[in-house]
């Protein structure tokens, strides 16, 4: 069996696309009806300059349309990339937001405190926090001790990973302090 459309020559009338694709009998209704759907889905415009459609175009789009050419589906593919992310549960993503520190709520205030007011410096500075409390939070790595000051007090600086946790606490909580 040949292709109709090979039949046709290199730039085709609607009619004559018709007849191809659907016989004499149905021709008048694929072209009043059928060809205006198919441009909104890509079907191939008229060539203005030869009063037709592009009829190896045609046949293309059949092909795509019909799934008999998958050349393109391939082309488009990468091989050998994988999205682990998408592996992931939504329970371990969400525990990547969650605070990683441990920290009580006294350290939680005295981190928070110490991240909004970087002028202070020493454990006498934050309200109800003392050198054990500081002591803790250096231990789990939220700041890290600085010289001392002209008083001969500890003076404390803020950590990146304070920082971070600071921002896993406000993402966590929704910004609100714990008490």
């Amino acid at each position: 069996m040949t292709d109709p459309l090979s039949k046709l020559s290199l730039f085709a009338t609607d009619r004559e696309i018709a007849i191809a694709v659907v016989g004499k009998e149905r021709a008048l209704m694929y072209v009043k009806v059928v060809i205006p759907a198919l441009e909104r889905h890509g079907f191939p415009k008229i060539d203005p300059l030869h009063d037709g459609r592009p009829v190896p175009l045609v046949r293309k789009w059949y092909n795509i349309h019909m799934g008999v050419d998958k050349s393109y589906i391939l082309q488009s593919l990468q091989d050998g990339k994988e999205n682990p992310e998408g592996w992931r549960s939504a329970r371990d993503k969400r525990n990547d937001r969650k605070p990683k520190l441990g920290l009580n709520t006294r350290c939680m205030n005295a981190l928070r405190y110490i991240v909004e007011h970087p002028d202070v410096r020493t454990s006498a500075e934050i309200p109800g926090t003392t050198d054990f409390t500081m002591n803790e939070l250096a231990s789990r790595g939220a700041i890290k001790e600085g010289k001392r000051d002209s008083q001969g007090d500890r003076t404390w600086i803020v950590a990146d990973l304070g920082l971070e946790e600071i921002a896993r606490l406000n993402d966590w909580h929704g910004g609100k302090r714990r008490i």
